[in-house]
């Protein structure tokens, strides 16, 4: 049980250690090309090419304004996904295997009590 205990912290420990690495490499230093949103010079400069009347530009540029939004949210879920789905994974396959032999144990306890039940019953009966 102790051993059980000391590899969740040792695992935990590393879980820690990659999301702090892992969120300052993925956040830190983010280039501006990544995060666009509609006052930023990539966005001001693709709106600037709308031409038409109103309803053109105005769609041109709503319809940049939104892509840029969409491409800077699915930036930032990848940057997440790369910080948190391994912490999850590793600790989630740690809970599965330590279940799997709490439930093995469980189970060879409970048919060896029920053995030691029907074998005192055969032996009192007598």
């Amino acid at each position: 049980m102790a051993n059980r205990s000391l590899t969740k912290k040792f695992l935990s420990g590393i879980c820690v250690v990659w999301m702090a690495w892992a969120g300052w490499d993925q956040f830190a230093n983010i280039p501006d090309t990544e995060i666009e949103n509609h006052s930023s010079a990539a966005v001001q400069d693709r709106m600037r090419d709308c031409t038409g009347t109103f309803k053109q530009r105005y769609e041109c540029k709503e319809n940049i304004v939104i892509k840029s939004g969409r491409s800077t949210f699915n930036n930032m879920l990848e940057r997440l996904a790369i910080v948190g789905i391994p912490p999850i994974l590793l600790m989630s396959a740690y809970h599965m295997m330590t279940r799997r032999r709490q439930d093995d144990y469980d189970y060879d306890d409970s048919v060896n009590q029920e053995h030691h039940r029907r074998h005192r019953r055969r032996s009192t009966h007598r």
